[in-house]
């Protein structure tokens, strides 16, 4: 007896020291948006993150872990001036987040909304200077074929785990369809269902890289009304599709897990969603095991980490040091005076120089005679003096272009009626306060009209006494006005034209120049900016 029972031990302990083990580590950025040293632009100062801090990390996984895998979730080539000026400025050298990524060794990439806004030409050249995949597989052409990979699958040490990237399909409630020429944005879960069945069967580890965030209830009135597939569908993706182990998430510049309650595991699959700006690098940590055929995972645990407190790296200060000496010859260009302060404070609750500047320009450029326009900054402050290329980056954080559109008198007022739901009456305390369910940036006020907030009323009864400041009587509801506005809203972003019954909008100019471009024009023409406003809007508060 004792015999067999010995012979059972040695039998059990030579099965498990057959039984291969490894560990897998992915790590994951998203929403990086230019930021790769630890410098503001906006505001000409050092910072403190950027993929030159999340190298550091990098580097460390890579020293202590065999088997490493490096991926981003897209928004890459937009959000700052560096970027910028390699874009489209000069782009006879490789760009600075190819150049940096090649360096890092990433290993795929998914495709962003941003990244298509810089426009064919541009998302295309950097992609071929890539070293790794770009990914999308629900970016379709109609024969169903894809513009970028669908998936790419990496093997490390025999470990074959499989990447499909996916897309934020509401990309035409923001983008012109020229942008992304001949092709259509799949639902997210319909395409991952696809790509799975095909990857599932190849992989021993199945991961997707999303651009897209985990709320599916976010702007989904919008999309809805433009009959677009759900902006954020991670989580439908995790909850619907089998098949993935990891998912990493991205666009909403969310973190996740953000609290320590928060289930690291939905429906079977670990989810990762890596905030933005290279302020944090992602991770996975998976143990695998194997005794004969494919590998297993045993355990899988997943980790956020912040870059603020991480040493910068020095090799990607030096290969990026020429263009950084070239960005801020670039910003530092001085294009006119301001007079007086021009601040973004409280800029969403009353007429200001900011945004009327953002509006004058809209004016200028298109010869419309009224202008919509959000703050995109409210802690902007330009102090007078000079001004210079970035204080337009401070000012206007976005590469919008301008378009002019038709509307009539009853769409304008229903599109100010649709954006007033930003401002909340607080009965209680007899005050305004700002929404914190609706960004500021989908608040827009107008020039060229005038025009009361009745905050107090309902959505659908607050703009009253609407006035054509040309002839200072009432704006007509059924004549046609030629308005300015950026490419964002006119495509639908925000909702307001759908808000204002307008699917289908038209538009009679679009400029070849973005926004900031024509700010730094319209600022080179006025040579002096004025703080004063001209005060033809107003929020009226019921009397105490």
């Amino acid at each position: 007896m004792k015999l067999k029972v010995l012979i059972f031990i040695l039998l059990l302990f030579a099965g498990l020291s057959a039984q291969e083990k490894k560990t897998l580590v992915l790590l994951h950025t998203t929403d990086v948006h230019g930021n790769v040293i630890p410098y503001d632009y906006f505001n000409d100062k050092p910072d403190n993150n950027g993929l030159a801090k999340v190298y550091t990390r990098v580097k460390y996984y890579r020293s202590k872990y065999k088997d490493v895998i490096l991926l981003d979730g897209g928004d890459l080539i937009q959000g700052t001036p560096m970027v910028y000026y390699f874009d489209h400025i000069d782009y006879t050298v490789p760009n600075p987040m190819s150049l940096v990524m090649n360096y890092m060794r990433y290993d795929a990439f998914t495709v962003g909304n941003h990244d298509i806004e810089q426009g064919y030409l541009t998302y295309v050249r950097v992609r071929n200077e890539s070293d790794f995949p770009w990914l999308s597989g629900n970016c379709l052409y109609p024969d169903s074929t894809t513009f970028f990979k669908p998936y790419t699958i990496i093997e490390r040490d025999g470990v074959r785990t499989g990447i499909i990237g996916l897309t934020t399909p509401a990309i035409p409630m923001w983008l012109d369809s020229t942008l992304y020429p001949g092709m259509h944005w799949q639902d997210m879960v319909t395409a991952a269902r696809r790509w799975a069945v095909v990857l599932r069967p190849q992989v021993d580890v199945m991961v997707g890289v999303f651009h897209a965030g985990m709320n599916p209830e976010y702007s989904r009135e919008q999309t809805d009304r433009l009959g677009l597939p759900i902006e954020n569908a991670s989580l439908l993706v995790a909850e619907q599709v089998p098949g993935f182990d990891v998912i990493f998430c991205g666009h909403s510049h969310k973190i996740y897990p953000y609290k320590s309650d928060d289930p690291a595991y939905i429906n079977g699959t670990l989810v990762v969603m890596s905030g933005s700006h290279a302020r944090y690098l992602g991770g996975v940590i998976l143990d695998l095991s194997r005794d004969s055929g494919r590998w297993q995972i045993v355990q899988g645990k997943s980790f956020l980490e912040k870059s603020d407190t991480v040493a910068t790296a020095p090799e990607i200060l030096a290969i990026t040091d020429t263009y950084h000496k070239k960005t801020l010859e670039y910003i530092r260009q001085v294009i006119g005076e301001a007079q007086d302060s021009i601040s973004g404070k409280f800029s969403r609750l009353r007429d200001n120089p900011l945004v009327e500047l953002i509006n004058r320009a809209q004016m200028y450029a298109t010869g419309a005679s009224i202008s919509l326009a959000a703050s995109f900054n409210e802690r902007f402050l330009l102090p007078p003096g000079p001004v210079r290329i970035k204080d337009v980056y401070g000012m206007y954080r976005y590469e919008n272009f301008l378009y002019t559109v038709n509307l009539t008198g009853r769409q304008i007022r229903d599109y100010l009626e649709y954006s007033s739901r930003y401002l909340v009456w607080d009965p209680q305390n007899h005050r305004v306060v700002e929404s914190d369910k609706i960004p500021g940036y989908n608040y827009d006020m107008a020039e060229g009209i005038g025009y009361e907030v009745h905050v107090a009323e309902p959505i659908g009864s607050r703009i009253k006494n609407l006035t054509d400041l040309r002839t200072a009587k009432a704006l007509e509801m059924d004549s046609v006005y030629t308005v300015a506005l950026n490419s964002y809203r006119a495509s639908g972003g925000g909702g307001h034209m759908a808000a204002a019954g307008v699917t289908h909008p038209v538009i009679t100019w679009k400029s070849s120049e973005e926004m900031r471009n024509l700010l730094t024009d319209y600022i080179e023409h006025k040579k002096i900016l004025s703080g004063k406003v001209d005060h033809n809007w107003k929020i009226v508060i019921p009397r105490n």
